[in-house]
């Protein structure tokens, strides 16, 4: 197999600049992320891409082996100049070589051992300027004789041979992007890496390909149980807090995509305070603009704690309807900020006497209030893959679980965009809760073939990380990919042992 990593970094999305969220996001996958890196809007047509404000700012990902020759591209942005940055491979704790972005020039050079500071090998008369977007492909042998090419949108740019080696193994396991200057703040989208093995995906693509990341719209096959959901999201993607004044019915609208049982509501407190007290709500909607009728109220809740998720019980669950509308928020006697889930202006307010508890009906509400960080927990649903398909994921407030050997969970998904397919990812947020050892494995089902791919199994963490698997080729036919066979395929996970 061919295919070493691909991301296109959709599936940490929405726009996201929220340090620690970021970096946890990213370590799911990837092995290191400086703190300050941020997602922001996509180089290409579709999804998302990794920002790199910080100095010195990396992103690592060790390698699932040890790599002679290693394949890739990845498509980029710099807003600056003024100093370099690039990609370094490395052997361990070892430099091997590095593609270096020159400072001021813009033109691209190989170096020996560090990307930053080792002896250059060679380096391009092309050159890039300071926020233009262009593709870059590389081929790289490590060796004392090793040969390299770099290619920019498709055009070779440089080649020739030399010492690829910092050490003395003729091989590279760790892959890094880096930017030594704040200024710089370099952008990368479509990240695909290959070797040289197998008769698919062992070259460069040298069309600027584009990664599309789709979620599951459907269940398949459905054989897992309903672990926990969510009606929102529980990603802060600002830093920002916002306190909406004491004695009021802050509420946000919401609407499910599938039936649910919503049984509690959440907020995340930017402040401590021990006396502060809360109760959840839900209303109907209104003409589809305003909150109506209360549904549900819940017990009181007192004293929140900064950064510690408060959970606010109904004590009725409330069922929710596909497709229809509500109001989730909370009543409180304390003002206190909250995080906000972006910087956004989602949220509805008016003043309301606590002890006089949730309002019938609800008054008029003020709009355009901070977005304030709560979402709402579900205790029942009436499809799986809504419980799988947050962007990014929710964790342990969205999920499905099994533990029976076989079982498996398979999704339909939205037909891409793309009208040339040179590789498929099946990728999965997972977990292990139980003792013991447990695996999983990545399907993806063409026709009547269900198939695990190039991993046949990964065994999950006891927290949340990605699971991958490749498909060079169609594995029902064995032919290259067609965005027909694509579009009806399935994919999912299954309990593998």
């Amino acid at each position: 197999m061919a295919i070493v990593f691909l991301d296109g970094f959709d599936k940490y999305g929405p726009v996201n600049n929220n340090a620690a969220g970021v970096q946890a996001l990213l370590q799911a996958e990837w092995n290191t992320a400086t703190s300050g890196i941020t997602i922001v809007a996509g180089l290409s047509a579709t999804g998302f891409a990794v920002s790199i404000p910080v100095a010195p700012g990396t992103l690592s990902k060790t390698l699932a082996g040890n790599y002679s020759r290693l394949i890739g591209g990845v498509r980029i942005s710099l807003a600056s100049l003024i100093q370099v940055c690039g990609i370094q491979f490395a052997d361990g704790g070892t430099n091997q070589c590095g593609i270096c972005i020159n400072q001021t020039t813009g033109t691209f050079s190989v170096r020996n051992g560090s990307y930053q500071s080792g002896t250059v090998l060679g380096t391009s008369t092309t050159s890039i300027t300071a926020g233009s977007t262009h593709y870059l492909e590389w081929d790289i042998t490590f060796s004392n004789t090793g040969a390299y090419q770099l290619w920019l949108d498709g055009v070779s740019i440089l080649s020739g041979s030399g010492d690829t080696t910092g050490s003395t193994n003729n091989y590279a396991n760790v892959f890094q992007f880096a930017s030594g200057n704040i200024a710089i703040i370099p952008t990368i989208d479509d990240f695909y890496l290959f070797d040289a093995t197998g008769t698919t995906n062992n070259a460069v693509l040298l069309n600027s390909p584009r990664i599309e990341t789709q979620f599951p719209v459907s269940d398949s096959v459905v054989q897992f149980a309903f672990g926990a959901g969510i009606l929102g999201s529980s990603a802060a993607r600002v830093t920002t807090t916002n306190a909406p004044a004491a004695g009021s019915l802050v509420l946000r609208r919401f609407t499910p995509a599938v039936a649910g049982t919503l049984s509690s509501i959440s907020i995340m407190p930017g402040a401590t305070s021990a006396g502060a007290n809360y109760r959840g709500v839900v209303y109907a909607d209104s003409g589809g603009t305003a909150p109506g009728t209360l549904m549900s109220s819940g017990t009181q809740v007192t004293g929140v704690t900064s950064g510690t998720v408060a959970n606010l019980p109904l004590t009725t669950p409330q069922s929710l309807s596909a497709g229809a509308q509500y109001w989730i928020g909370f009543i409180n006697d304390t003002s206190v900020v909250l995080q906000q889930t972006d910087a956004g202006n989602l949220g509805y307010r008016a003043a309301n006497t606590y002890a006089s508890g949730a309002p019938g009906t609800a008054p008029a509400m003020t709009s355009g209030q901070a977005s304030w960080l709560l979402w709402g927990n579900l205790t029942a649903s009436g499809a799986n893959y809504d419980q799988v398909n947050q962007q990014p994921p929710d964790g342990q407030y969205s999920y499905v679980f099994d533990a029976t050997v076989g079982h498996e969970d398979l999704y339909t998904f939205p037909p891409i965009t793309a009208s040339t397919v040179h590789a498929v990812a099946v990728k999965a947020s997972l977990a292990k809760s139980d003792s013991g050892a447990k695996t999983a494995s990545m399907r993806l089902k063409s026709n009547t073939t269900n198939s695990a791919g190039s991993v046949a199994s990964v065994a999950p963490g006891t927290t949340y990380g990605w699971g991958a698997t490749y498909f060079a080729t169609d594995p029902d036919t064995g032919a290259a990919w067609t965005p027909a066979g694509l579009n009806a395929a399935q994919a999912g996970v299954r309990v593998a042992s």
